[in-house]
């Protein structure tokens, strides 16, 4: 019986590292879609109008969530392109970080995305403690569930340093990189920072997979 045929990795990584300028863009998408909106200091009135409409829950769900899947398997496609490169004491740990940060950070976005119109509906039905919930995800002490999302940007931080010792790529397409994960992770409702942050990853995710493309397209096969 015939072997069934068996993927190219290097196509796998060529189409995967595709992954992380579209999961930037998705995520810059949503930065823009949330300025002033919940947890930046808007009026409660304000933020509850627009958590209840539709615009925040799809937002959310196409720049957040999905942008996050995205980013995974940008993830993986990296570590796929690194792993016969780098150090596994790097790229290993680096995407151990990467996985475990997405699945943390998926959960605490779906309580967001689906909890917070709900208790915008409840605010308009007539409960004035309703949206001092939904601001306290952004704070403490509620908000430490997002905190463990901090291992993406440590991740992306180690995928960095592998990329540095290991490979040609452009030593400014890495430094912004992980500038760009440093701004995105700051735990704090600075819209500017975040906005800037998704600016740089969308240059960044697009640099990396141009130069991740070009290096596998002049591998031999």
């Amino acid at each position: 019986m015939p072997r069934p045929p068996v993927a190219d990795p290097n196509t796998l990584v060529r189409f995967g590292i595709l992954a992380l300028p579209l999961g930037n863009a998705l995520k810059l998408v949503g930065n823009l879609g949330t300025f002033d909106s919940v947890g930046y200091g808007v009026p409660v009135s304000a933020e509850a109008a627009i958590a209840a409409g539709p615009g925040f829950f799809l937002g959310n769900l196409t720049g957040s969530i999905t942008a996050v899947l995205f980013g995974l398997f940008g993830v993986l496609a990296l570590f796929g392109f690194l792993v016969t490169r780098a150090s596994e004491r790097l790229v290993v740990p680096a995407l151990v970080c990467s996985v475990l940060g997405s699945g943390f950070t998926l959960a605490a976005l779906g309580v967001i995305t689906y909890a917070i119109p709900a208790l915008a509906h409840a605010y308009q039905a007539g409960d004035p403690g309703a949206m001092a919930v939904a601001d306290g995800f952004f704070t403490w002490p509620s908000g430490a569930m997002l905190y463990p999302a901090v291992l993406v940007p440590i991740g992306l931080l180690l995928f960095c340093v592998a990329l540095w010792r290991s490979t040609p790529v452009s030593r400014a397409a890495i430094i912004t990189a992980a500038v760009s994960g440093m701004l995105i992770s700051v735990p704090v409702p600075i819209h500017s920072i975040r906005l800037a942050g998704g600016v740089l990853g969308l240059l960044a995710g697009a640099w990396l997979a141009f130069v991740v493309r070009r290096d596998l397209a002049r591998s031999p096969k």
